[in-house]
């Protein structure tokens, strides 16, 4: 993803931020975490990244 990275805010629950926190502490040992430690922000990209593909999984991916 690197380099065609687009910047974006968006709000989100306090509740849903304290699990993601959480699971910052509990991915330090997870295999894209081999060359650096787990911040919340690559711990989001993961979480949204599987999030979409269950999406399209479940609603079938649109072409552009």
């Amino acid at each position: 993803m690197v380099g065609n990275e687009k910047q974006t805010a968006i709000r989100m629950p306090e509740d849903l931020l304290v699990r993601i926190d959480a699971l910052v502490e509990k991915m330090g040992d997870a295999p894209e975490f081999t060359a650096y430690s787990p911040t919340r922000s690559a711990v989001m990209r993961i979480a949204l990244t599987r999030g979409v593909k269950s999406l399209e999984e479940e609603y079938g991916k649109k072409k552009r």
